[in-house]
């Protein structure tokens, strides 16, 4: 459904002249994935391996150097048609729930910005207060949210309406960009639990860009392993164990010795 072949990524470097500089630091490095309908593929990577700049490529918001980004067969960044398939058919949810939604906003108007994408592209009228409670009760809010502001939610509640806002354009394909790593442990749970849910309901597929692999090996069917912007390894998340990838080793082991940790603990 949405697919990279062998995209390659550079920047201007910053440590040079503005006006005749011309070196470039390469980010990625001939990055090929393949995002089936209805799946949920995992890209894990620690800070600085390319993981966001690859994001913005899926999300069109980066033309590559070389390479292709396609959705449905079709060239997001060599035509028209797939650029406004891919903004019809993808939709995303950021890691900062604080600054990706407006503190004047209250939560009916963050949801109402999906609403009125999907006004926009379906030529519909919609009941948008009866649609806002609809999509609260689906990401398990009360419809008593309806007129709260965000500094009155918690972290994990403000997500929730971020996700909402998220589906009510109606997307396929939602790219999550580390959308649980700044919620506690528990509420990250209980986001996982809610995106499985939204997942099977609705027939999404998801892009999950993360740092922690636990949270991988919870929620996505195949995990995409990202290391100062090459890919080191791809392969279904039932079979991350028979890696022979050093990087994705190191990873695994140091979950496992902290399970371990955490065991001796209690």
């Amino acid at each position: 459904m949405l697919k990279l072949e062998k995209v390659c990524v550079s920047f201007k470097s910053e440590r040079q002249d503005k006006i005749f500089g011309h070196t470039r630091q390469q980010v990625l490095f001939d990055v090929s994935l393949d995002v089936k309908k209805g799946t949920c593929l995992g890209v894990l990577g620690e800070s600085g391996s390319g993981k966001s700049t690859m994001g913005r490529v899926l999300c069109g918001l980066l033309k590559p150097d070389s390479g292709e980004a396609l959705i449905d067969g079709v060239s997001v960044y060599a035509s028209r048609k797939g650029k406004k398939t891919l903004q019809n058919k993808l939709s995303i949810v950021f890691q900062d729930y604080t600054t990706s939604a407006n503190p004047r906003f209250r939560v009916c108007d963050i949801i109402n910005e999906g609403l009125i994408v999907r006004q926009r592209r379906e030529k519909v009228k919609l009941d948008k207060k009866q649609e806002i409670i609809k999509l609260l009760e689906l990401v398990g809010l009360p419809a008593d949210f309806y007129e709260r502001f965000p500094h009155e939610l918690s972290g994990g509640q403000l997500q929730r309406v971020c996700i909402a806002r998220a589906v009510a354009c109606k997307p396929e394909v939602i790219l999550f960009d580390e959308a649980i790593s700044s919620l506690d442990a528990h509420t990250q749970v209980q986001i996982m639990d809610l995106l499985i849910d939204l997942k099977s309901k609705l027939n999404l597929t998801y892009i999950f860009i993360t740092h922690d692999l636990t949270s991988i090996t919870y929620l996505c069917d195949d995990v995409l392993f990202l290391y100062q912007g090459r890919v080191t390894e791809y392969l279904p998340v039932d079979k991350i164990g028979q890696t022979k990838d050093e990087y994705a080793r190191k990873l695994l082991e140091s979950i496992v010795v902290f399970d371990v940790q955490e065991e001796e603990a209690v």
